[in-house]
């Protein structure tokens, strides 16, 4: 059994006949049915049935078909990960909360992705500390998450891109009102407490004794908005400045804290791994998109 016959087979089921397989092959029909009946006394069974005058994939034609492909695939992605050059193809694997995905991310990436054509990016939604996680056990390459409320171990390393500052966030019809009258008078819909961030709003609430009247506890920043956008009530969150622009037509935000709390966004990776350097680049990326920004 060799590579050569699994390409072989998986041409027959994209070009539809062993004739159109030995075509793009460049080889005969006749060398593409030794190769198949070669395969098939390898395995022990038939693999395609004649239906007519057409040879169609049986049940074990089509596991082997779903076998071979995985085995192509793998061998195909055999050079990814090795070797200097290989952090700028292959994949990127990150992981980002919700402002930084719905904030400047797009851009930065699209630059990245211009500079190495051959880079595939992989973008995962979460929790800053669920990110965190992810990064520790090796899942993700890196994260831009809320900066981790702990020490940093010594193999993990932080960098700060931006500091956002937290809103209470309203529907646009709620009046001009201070953070905490807004807050006391209407219903307050709650982030998740396991999130850093929700931890750094119940903290800030508690020390100045303002009361809620809480309502509902959501896990998802988007799904608060979609909340506050349909009168149900009022949260607190923190947003970067492309986002509260995006957002100042639709909603009122008003600047929560006395004096105002900020949460501190960035890169949270290992001190050592294959794609440093990458992510490097990413940080860099997005130090120039703050700096236009900015100006």
């Amino acid at each position: 059994m060799s590579l050569k016959t699994l390409r072989t087979l998986t041409a027959i089921v994209q070009q539809g006949s062993f004739a159109a397989a030995g075509e793009t092959l460049g080889l005969t029909q006749a060398a593409v049915s030794i190769q198949i009946r070669q395969l098939e006394e390898e395995l022990g069974a038939r693999l395609f049935d004649r239906i007519g005058r057409n040879q169609v994939l049986n049940p074990d034609g089509r596991k082997v078909l779903e076998r071979a492909e995985k085995i192509l695939g793998l061998y195909d992605q055999l050079g990814e990960g090795i070797g200097s050059e290989s952090q700028y193809r292959g994949e990127l694997l990150l992981g980002a909360v919700f402002s930084i995905q719905t904030g400047g991310l797009g851009l930065v990436l699209a630059r990245l992705r211009e500079r190495f054509p051959h880079l595939k990016i992989k973008i995962l939604r979460g929790m800053s500390i669920d990110l965190a996680a992810r990064v520790e056990n090796g899942e993700l390459d890196a994260v831009l998450i809320t900066e981790p409320q702990q020490a940093i171990r010594p193999e993990f390393c932080w960098q700060t891109l931006e500091s956002e500052p937290f809103y209470v966030v309203g529907h646009k019809d709620v009046p001009a009102l201070s953070d905490s009258e807004i807050l006391s008078q209407y219903p307050f819909i709650r982030l998740d407490p396991r999130a850093w961030a929700g931890s750094m709003i119940d903290n800030e609430l508690r020390r100045r004794q303002i009361q809620t009247n809480e309502m509902m506890e959501l896990d998802s920043l988007q799904g608060a908005l979609n909340m506050v956008k349909q009168n149900l009530g009022v949260t607190v969150m923190a947003l970067g400045k492309y986002r509260s622009e995006q957002l100042m037509s639709d909603i009122r935000l008003v600047p929560f804290g006395d004096p105002v709390i900020y949460r501190n966004i960035g890169i949270y990776q290992r001190r050592e791994h294959a794609r440093q350097g990458l992510v490097q680049m990413l940080i860099d990326e997005f130090t120039d998109a703050f700096i236009e920004t900015e100006g």
